[in-house]
């Protein structure tokens, strides 16, 4: 199709992969044969990324079960005895109209291979496997072979001899500025001491700007072997010039190649040399060889019978343990040349073969991310697998075989066999709270849907504010284009119920969060079994994590970033809450370095945004509080902010007042003069109030290190990016004064070229050399500049008074033609022509200034397979072991996961000395953790009958006691004596100066108290004060 990439469609997309790959995907061509629940989840997510085309291929009639795990099949297809592939078609290609999506009928011959990039296969045998593997390799054709049996699978994947791998990770280039670089073998470079330098052993980096040692300016790549934080060590430097200064160290992305074997020799040496299998949970050592074998031995008793074992068949899994044992001994002859193990396991091979003609949700999801990612791969972007990934979901096996696991006809036939219909009416049964439907509450209704999760007595119950955009439709599969500007929760409900008729779910756009408690009161809350978070905030994810800690709720959280991904199950008790642990805080950028010392294209974007939100929103509000009440307004400036910064905000009202009956050509010169400001006239006063040789204090070179020297930069209307900036700013500024714009390059760039600049003269300014400067920054002249315009203005006002008002610019980051993030590209890119700063590509600044978090399709449906995996487990959670869970830490770039055993809940203890207290602390109950309250059911009490059930319940005096930010008590002030004999209700509604809803039963109270007997400091659990 298009060679063109929609940026606005693939936006997200393009941050986790860049243009250069996306180039390459859309050229793609794929073959997928296989649509059950697999097959079907690999194309959706492919066709979301926008290869030039998939083709579908499997002439397997539908049955009934393939409706467990197929969202894209219907009990009308089914009918109509249509094929899976046909009946698939229609809807996938929906998802994407950049993507041609057809279906193949028949054999897969070696005429059809050579039209593809790769070709992956999802129910193929293993001699046809085999057989397709040589013609891929023989061809330069990707190979990809999957198999989901039930609770294992398999993928293998075959990218030729000699396959190219551009990025190995897709990690942002780490740069670090060079402070000194020893003269020796090897040499060792010295960074800067403002951060660590993040490189690692074996990184490849490139050197620019170093002065004396300038053999290193060469651009070749240098690999590195890193010898502390701020230092690494290079080649041997003893022959080249001597370092004098400076310098800007880089990671660069050093393409390499990998060697693939095939499938054939694969099957008995499994481990590249070098290399071992992959291990995906800690807990599973062993488990990928024991799955070879395994899988093996199923895949050869298919070759004997012509079908996979029956369900639940003991006689068909006994023989397929022996053939196992068989293949084993085989490679056990053929020696070190092959893998064999020590001894077979029986009962893997039986978990393996007993369900491998099952198909379930959680397992094709899973798979379908991680496959559809290593064709994305195929471009040379991230590192594929190499060459086997063995998974199992065993912890899902009811200790005994159901009695009631036998097929009833229904599409849940797969899931029954393994749980049994009993359970299958559990997750009917079930009352799920999902918060959030976007890329992952999308996914996780379609899992609820399939899986039968409140179809049949439960509910589904989802929220979320939001309304569709058009980028949301690369990953949020349920949405069409149709239904952008529309409710999320809305339109996701009605795409989800499509798949099941029997979900029963009620959309909501409600935020959940304390000023909702009326909506989501107690009642809600008590009447869950499980909460799901979808969210891309950390706030309301503590929010809801709080809700479901203080009503003893499940609650399985997962976030996505790029090809990253986590799952946390938090279990009343038994593990951590989400709360117990926080991410570190993002770094923030000096706000010294942003305003004047800038040394990195990410604090250019980070000034050229908050230049816009001055320039275009601010300016534009303070002018309409100028208008509303001009003498007030003129009145408080002199109170606000320095006589500079007065200045600034006076000039901008008076030059909007002025300009707004037009012509355009007045918004022309406005921008012009903007440009003469920021890229000439600041950059012209920085150098003359600290000049190129200016020395500290100490002695040493102020512009040196961090400090990058600038150069003044003269506006020039025949330079592209100067004429950008300028026909960004004014027609922003046109819209804040309500005129119509104009976007005729040629006539702006005549009219700019008009424009008379002042010549620069310098001021007498303080300027902060950094963050710990106390200096007040302005020039003393500008006190009195802002008392003669306010006089002027005063006088002015009935002529400068506008009954229209300005109109402040919100900004919008997914609209290309607004002129928003054209502004803040071409201001951050000017701004670092400034400072010799690596000039960023427009999505680059559109990624970065509008906090845009790298999305992708595959880790989405990836993670949602793992998490609903984990809500199988907790419907039956009573009879359940914390073991049985699973959090992870997944990188599909890599790749690499990391499933592990949640972690305890964090215990309240003793201490002999605590920092804060300065003294000791005694925990009451010891060891009690979040999980824990004091329940207090005394009814509508007064605050001495309060106190006094904690006396005699904890033996503690209190000391402070508080309700949320509002404190109800405090015994060290006198006054709050007289609230003993008052109801705390009372006293609660006084303080918070708020009316008790109706709904609500209880007060959430904290107290701060002392041991009874020896005065210690005690600290006890949240208190559930039941006054009603």
């Amino acid at each position: 199709m298009s060679d063109a990439i929609d940026t606005n469609l693939y936006s997200r997309q393009i941050g986790t992969y860049g243009m250069e790959t996306m180039g390459k995907l859309i050229q793609m061509k794929v073959l997928i044969s296989g649509l059950r629940g697999l097959g079907v989840e690999i194309a959706k997510n492919l066709i979301l990324a926008g290869p030039a085309k998939v083709l579908l291929h499997d002439d397997a009639d539908i049955e009934i079960r393939d409706l467990g795990a197929n969202f894209y099949l219907t009990e009308e297809d089914l009918k109509m005895k249509k094929t899976r592939a046909e009946a698939c078609q229609a809807q996938l290609a929906e998802l994407n109209p950049y993507v041609a999506v057809e279906v193949h009928k028949g054999p897969i011959t070696e005429e059809l291979i050579r039209n593809f990039s790769l070709i992956v296969l999802t129910e193929s045998s293993q001699s046809e496997m085999i057989r397709l593997n040589k013609l891929c390799r023989s061809g330069s054709v990707g190979f990809i072979a999957a198999n989901c049996f039930g609770l294992a699978a398999s993928v293998f994947v075959d990218f030729g001899d000699a396959f190219t791998c551009r990025d190995k990770d897709g990690e942002e280039p780490r740069s670090a500025i060079v402070s000194g670089i020893t003269w020796e073998n090897p040499g060792t470079v010295h960074t800067h001491q403002d951060r660590r330098h993040g490189f690692q052993d074996g990184d490849f980096v490139v050197f620019r700007e170093v002065m004396g040692m300038t053999e290193l300016n060469d651009g070749k790549p240098r690999q590195i072997k890193v010898s502390g934080p701020f230092s690494f060590t290079i080649e041997d430097t003893s022959s080249y010039t001597a370092y004098i200064s400076d310098g800007i160290v880089t990671q660069t992305k050093v393409a390499h190649n990998i060697s693939f074997s095939s499938y054939e020799d694969s099957l008995v040496q499994p481990k590249p040399a070098g290399e071992e299998m992959h291990v995906p949970d800690m807990a599973k050592f062993g488990r990928s060889e024991q799955l070879h074998f395994a899988v093996q031995a199923v895949l050869a008793y298919r070759e004997k019978h012509g079908n996979l074992p029956a369900l639940r068949d003991v006689t068909a899994a006994e023989e397929c343990v022996q053939l196992a044992k068989d293949i084993n001994e085989q490679r056990r002859k053929v020696g070190d040349s092959a893998m064999f193990v020590e001894e077979v396991e029986a009962d893997v091979v039986k978990n393996v073969a007993m369900f491998a003609r099952a198909m379930i949700c959680p397992m094709a999801a899973f798979l379908g991310g991680v496959i559809a990612q290593e064709v994305v791969k195929f471009t040379g972007k991230f590192t594929p697998l190499h060459q086997f990934l063995y998974f199992d979901m065993f912890e899902l096996c009811p200790a005994s075989e159901p009695a009631d696991w036998k097929p009833t006809g229904s599409r849940y036939d797969d899931q029954i066999a393994i749980f049994g219909a009993s359970f299958q009416q559990e997750l009917a049964n079930m009352k799920l709270f999902l918060v959030g439907a976007g890329a992952l509450g999308c996914e996780y209704l379609k899992s609820m849907a399939l899986m039968g999760v409140g179809c049949g007595g439960g509910k589904v119950t989802v929220t979320d504010m939001d309304r569709i955009e058009i980028s949301n439709l690369n990953r949020q599969f349920l949405f069409r284009q149709s239904d952008v500007g529309h409710s999320k929760s809305q339109a996701a409900s009605r795409a989800a119920k499509a798949m099941n008729k029997d979900l029963s779910i009620e959309s909501m756009e409600v935020r959940v969060g304390p000023d909702t408690e009326d909506v989501f009161d107690d009642t809600f809350w008590d009447s869950l079994h499980c909460v799901v978070n979808a969210l891309d905030n950390i706030q309301a994810r503590l929010y809801v994590d709080s809700r479901c800690v203080w009503f003893g709720k499940p609650l399985l959280e997962s976030g996505t970033l790029g090809t990253k991904a986590n799952v946390q199950v938090i279990l009343p008790k038994l593990t951590q809450s989400y709360g117990d642990s926080q991410d570190p805080p993002e770094e923030s950028i000096p706000l010294c370095t942003v305003k004047h010392f800038p040394n990195a294209i990410e604090h250019t974007i980070e000034w050229s945004r908050e230049a816009f939100e001055q320039m275009f929103v601010e300016s534009p509000r303070e002018g309409n509080s100028f208008l509303s009440d001009p003498t007030a307004y003129l009145q408080k400036l002199p109170s606000t902010g320095s006589g500079t910064a007065q200045l600034q905000r006076l000039k901008s009202i008076k030059h909007m007042m002025e300009k707004r009956s037009g012509p355009f050509e007045s918004c022309v010169e406005y921008a012009v003069l903007e440009f003469q400001e920021k890229f000439h006239d600041s950059i012209a006063q920085l150098l003359y109030t600290f000049p190129l040789d200016h020395v500290t204090s100490e002695g040493t070179k102020f512009w040196s290190g961090p400090k990058r020297p600038p150069a003044p930069i003269k506006f020039d209307a025949s330079d592209s990016l100067h004429m950008d900036f300028v026909v960004a700013a004014a027609n922003l500024y046109a819209a804040t004064l309500g005129m119509p714009q104009n976007r005729d390059q040629g006539q702006l760039a005549k009219l700019a070229a008009g424009v008379q600049v002042q010549e620069f003269k310098p001021k007498e300014m303080k300027i902060k050399v950094d963050d710990k400067d106390t200096t007040g920054e302005g020039c003393m002249d500008d006190d009195e500049v802002v008392r003669r315009m306010t006089s002027e203005m005063s006088e002015q006002v009935k002529a400068l008074k506008s009954k229209a008002d300005l109109q402040p610019a919100e900004f919008e980051k997914d609209d290309d033609t607004n002129f928003h993030i054209q502004f803040i590209a071409t201001a951050a890119n000017l701004r670092a022509r400034n400072y010799k700063i690596p000039e960023a590509d427009f999505h680059k600044v559109k990624m970065t200034a509008g906090k845009i978090i790298p999305a992708i399709a595959t880790t989405t449906a990836m993670v949602t397979g793992l998490v609903s995996a984990e809500l199988l487990k907790v419907v039956k959670l009573e009879s359940r072991k914390v073991e049985d869970f699973k959090n992870a830490f997944v990188t599909l770039a890599l790749p690499l996961w990391v499933l592990s055993e949640p972690l305890p809940p964090l215990k309240t203890l003793s201490k002999e000395h605590d920092p804060i207290v300065m003294g000791p602390v005694k925990a009451r109950p010891e060891g009690f953790t979040s999980w824990d309250k004091v329940e207090c059911k005394l009814g509508d009490a007064t605050l001495q009958e309060f106190l006094d059930f904690l006396t005699e319940e904890m033996s503690i005096e209190v000391m402070i006691m508080s309700s949320g930010n509002a404190c109800l008590y405090n015994a060290y002030v006198p006054a709050h004596k007289k609230r003993l004999k008052e109801k705390i209700t009372s006293i609660w509604e006084t303080i918070t100066k708020q009316q008790l809803s109706p709904k609500k039963t209880y007060l959430t109270l904290e107290v701060s108290a002392s041991d009874l007997d020896d005065g210690v400091d005690v600290v006890i659990p949240t208190v559930k004060f039941q006054f009603r």
